[in-house]
């Protein structure tokens, strides 16, 4: 299993300022880097008052010299409410960045006040993804492309340059349905299930994209992850207490955006949910415990959203290599 870290909670408390905040952020980030973590990602959202969500592509761009061998991810684009050819540039002209250190996940989003700023429906994520993927990879083949889809057209046009690996980086989408699931067997190389969707929910979901991955065998089995939300502590209600605020902010902020849709596995969105369902928790020897169950079920990646985390940056550097040392070693998922 290869286990990162998201930088969501990275951006708060919102206290201090944009800049303090990434000059925090990155700081950390090229510490985690030399402990054997598998890699960083960043999330995307727009119009995001009173939360902050720096944007990805200059974010990587930024952390790209300061993180070694680690990996780079968008976990996730919301590619409907982008360009595709736009995305396609952004993802060539950071893979090179990086010199092939990029993940690309993808997901549909669900958010009505960015979908309106393209002018989109939620009728329209799952169209405006499959076609923004089907001609970012005819871009990424360096081919000549002409294309007339629903919404984007181009005559002729070819990029400057592909990306650094090929045919292009990984591609994973994000799912917490069982129709996103099918989606990403088709569409990309892996699934990364949502941090809000409980262990039962991941076990069915696995399933129903290892199911549909296997319709197609010359494709291969794909990739299977999950974003969790891990609260370390000395025990288990220490972690519980410690995170406690920071979740009911969560709760709140995911409840307001509407993020539960029907078709989708239940959400856990309240305090009243066992952190037992769906986190990684507690002392060391717990979140080992719950990571070999979880390679158990069949998952290959983990990504941390590491809701514990202390304030001061020395704190948070202590903290991580802690984590390192006495959760991803014992779980055997350091990266070399």
């Amino acid at each position: 299993m290869r286990i990162g870290f998201h930088l969501t909670p990275f951006w708060s408390p919102t206290d201090r300022g944009a800049t303090r905040i990434i000059d925090e952020a990155i700081a950390v980030v090229a510490a985690a880097s030399r402990m054997g973590f598998a890699w960083v990602s960043i999330g995307q959202h727009w119009v995001s008052h009173p939360t902050v969500w720096p944007q990805p592509f200059p974010i990587l761009a930024r952390l790209a010299p300061e993180t070694g061998a680690m990996r780079l991810k968008t976990s996730v684009l919301l590619l409907p409410i982008l360009n595709p050819v736009e995305t396609a540039e952004n993802v060539a002209t950071l893979d090179h960045i990086c010199h092939g250190r990029l993940d690309v996940g993808v997901a549909i989003g669900y958010r009505e006040t960015e979908l309106e700023t393209v002018g989109l429906t939620r009728k329209d994520r799952a169209p405006k993804l499959e076609e923004s993927l089907g001609l970012m990879k005819r871009l990424w083949s360096g081919e000549e492309v002409t294309f007339a889809g629903r919404y984007a057209r181009l005559t002729g046009g070819r990029m400057g340059f592909t990306p650094y690996q090929r045919p292009h980086p990984p591609l994973e989408m994000g799912a917490q349905s069982e129709g996103a699931a099918r989606r990403a067997a088709r569409l990309t190389d892996g699934v990364f299930f949502g941090p809000q969707v409980a262990w039962r929910d991941i076990e069915k979901l696995s399933a129903v994209f290892r199911t549909a991955r296997a319709a197609d065998p010359g494709r291969g089995p794909g990739s299977v992850g999950a974003s969790r939300s891990l609260i370390v502590g000395k025990d288990r209600e220490s972690a519980r207490v410690a995170a406690g605020e920071y979740l009911e902010k969560t709760f709140a902020m995911y409840r307001r955006w509407e993020m539960q849709e029907k078709g989708m596995a239940p959400l856990q969105l309240s305090a009243e949910i066992a952190l037992d369902d769906w986190t990684v928790y507690g002392a060391p020897r717990d979140c080992v415990e719950t990571l070999r169950r979880a390679a158990a079920m069949g998952l290959d990646k983990v990504g941390f959203t590491i809701y514990s985390l202390p304030r001061d940056v020395q704190a948070r550097i202590d903290y991580m290599q802690m984590i390192a040392e006495d959760v991803l070693r014992p779980a055997g998922a350091l990266a070399p």
